[in-house]
C-alpha cells in the first residue's frame, strides 16, 4: 500500500515537474533584450566616473566651498577684535621773536623751542562685534556662490546623462556609413554643446 501511494505521487508529480523544467528552459519574453541592454549599459559605464564625483567636481570648480564661505562670515565678526594701530610722529620748531622796549632797555631776542612728539594709538571697532560693516557683502557673496554651485551641479548632471545616453545609443545602433562617422557635428542641433571628458 505504501508503494502504491509512492508510485501514484511520482506519476502525478512528474507532469508538474516536467512543466516547471520546461518553463525554466524557455526564455522569458524580453529577457534577451534586457540582457543586451544591461550589457550595453555596462560597456558604457566602464571607466566612467560616478555621478557624485562629477557633481562634487563641478561644485568645487564653480565657486568657493561652503566651509570657505562660513569662514568669511566668522572673519567679518572677528575683525572688530583686531585693533587698528595708529603711529604718529610730530616735530615742531617754534620760535618767538621779541622786539620792544622794556624799562630802560631795548629788547630784541629770538627764542627757539624745538619739540618732538611720538604717539601710538590702538583703535577698536567694537560695534562690529554686533554687526560688521562687511557682513551684508559676505552674505550676498555666499548666496551668489551657492547659486553658481547649484547651477554647475545641474549642468554637470544634465551633460553627464546626455553623454551616457549618446554613447549608449551609438553603441546600440552604430552609424552605417563612413560619412556619419566622420562628421558628428553635422547632425548636432544648432546651439548644442560638445560633451567630452
Amino acid at each position: 500500500m505504501v508503494i502504491l501511494r509512492l508510485l501514484l505521487v511520482a506519476v502525478l508529480a512528474e507532469p508538474g515537474a516536467a512543466r516547471a523544467d520546461a518553463l525554466a528552459r524557455q526564455p522569458e519574453v524580453g529577457a534577451e533584450s534586457r540582457n543586451e541592454a544591461a550589457r550595453l549599459l555596462g560597456v558604457v559605464l566602464a571607466g566612467e566616473p560616478r555621478i557624485e564625483a562629477v557633481q562634487r567636481a563641478a561644485e568645487a570648480r564653480a565657486a568657493a566651498g561652503r566651509d570657505d564661505v562660513e569662514g568669511w562670515r566668522r572673519r567679518t565678526r572677528l575683525a572688530a577684535l583686531v585693533p587698528r594701530l595708529v603711529a604718529e610722529y610730530r616735530h615742531d620748531e617754534r620760535s618767538v621773536h621779541m622786539v620792544g622796549l622794556s624799562s630802560g632797555s631795548e629788547v630784541d631776542y629770538l627764542r627757539s623751542s624745538p619739540g618732538d612728539a611720538v604717539s601710538f594709538r590702538l583703535l577698536f571697532d567694537l560695534d562690529g562685534l554686533v554687526f560688521g560693516r562687511q557682513e551684508l557683502a559676505v552674505v550676498a557673496a555666499a548666496e551668489r556662490a551657492d547659486t553658481r554651485r547649484r547651477a554647475a551641479v545641474e549642468r554637470a548632471t544634465r551633460l553627464y546623462y546626455e553623454r551616457l545616453r549618446s554613447r549608449l545609443s551609438l553603441l546600440a545602433s552604430p552609424p552605417t556609413s563612413a560619412h556619419a562617422n566622420s562628421s558628428p557635428s553635422s547632425a548636432a542641433a544648432p546651439g548644442a554643446t560638445s560633451v567630452t571628458w
